[in-house]
């Protein structure tokens, strides 16, 4: 679904499922596609239950952990070099916006934005705390935004090319678009099928940094910041003063198992 190349590697095995990389472009993908059908299954059959049974997935939804959301958008922006303040007035979209925690974030900055999702459950937690949150796809949106944020979402698109495309013709000349995905690399070569972010069915298309600055370059973006982060120790698998080390190391030096990328549309 990236550049069409038919040849692929094995990369893993996970639960019955397997991920290849592609030989054309580098994105790791599941090896057989899930159906439109199974993937509107697996977010509308109790997603947030499924959830559950993934600590370190599950907490990111929770009231408990806003503060701590809240505190690491803080840090994503300053890594990006965007103040999150200079977008008062601005038109902000976040795509995939689960229940509305970004949306949440901006408003906190003056900042009025919207969000979609194609959970109703997700959107409908989202509304009933007064977020301006619905349930629609990118493909359906139209009008004109000066920022589009896809955190943690491109990952579980069928046509994350078309996705990025779209985001492009709703973008404002000189518009920016934030991505947040995880980032295949040393790290994910290393934990072969034990990586946290093989996640089949919910996560199609994993991005290495080289294959998502493509995907970004060839939709007419240029690329202005971006930040890897992450060791793949979920907060209590190891030691915290283990962690904070690994986490810090893999940032330090850029090759963190996740990835932010701020890129401004080319004309």
């Amino acid at each position: 679904m990236i550049c069409g190349s038919g040849e692929a590697r094995p990369a893993a095995e996970v639960s019955g499922y397997s991920y290849v990389k592609c030989a054309g472009c580098g994105v790791e993908r599941m090896g057989a596609y899930p159906t439109p059908r199974e993937i509107s299954d697996f977010y509308e059959a109790g997603y947030m239950k499924k959830r559950a049974d993934n600590p370190s997935i599950h907490i990111h939804f929770s009231d408990e952990y806003r503060e701590a959301y809240f505190a690491e958008k803080d840090l994503t922006f300053s890594d990006l070099r965007l103040a999150p303040s200079t977008l008062a007035g601005k038109r902000v979209l976040d795509v995939g916006c689960a229940n509305g925690q970004f949306v949440e974030y901006m408003s906190r900055s003056g900042v009025e934005a919207e969000g979609i999702d194609i959970s109703n459950e997700m959107v409908g937690v989202a509304r009933q705390k007064g977020l301006n949150c619905a349930v629609r796809e990118l493909t359906d949106m139209d009008g004109e935004y000066d920022l589009i944020t896809i955190w943690d979402v491109i990952e579980h698109m069928i046509d994350p090319k078309a996705a990025v495309g779209k985001a492009r013709a709703l973008l404002s000349p000189g518009g920016e678009i934030i991505i947040q995905s995880p980032c295949t690399g040393m790290i994910s070569e290393l934990f072969a099928g034990k990586w946290l972010y093989y996640m089949p069915v919910e996560h199609i298309h994993l991005f290495s940094q080289e294959s998502l600055f493509d995907l970004l370059s060839g939709a007419g973006f240029s690329v202005v910041s971006w930040v890897r982060f992450g060791s793949c120790n979920p907060k209590g698998s190891i030691p915290d003063v283990n962690k904070r080390a690994m986490d810090t190391i893999a940032k330090r030096l850029g090759f963190g198992d996740t990835i932010a990328v701020r890129a401004r549309r080319i004309g």
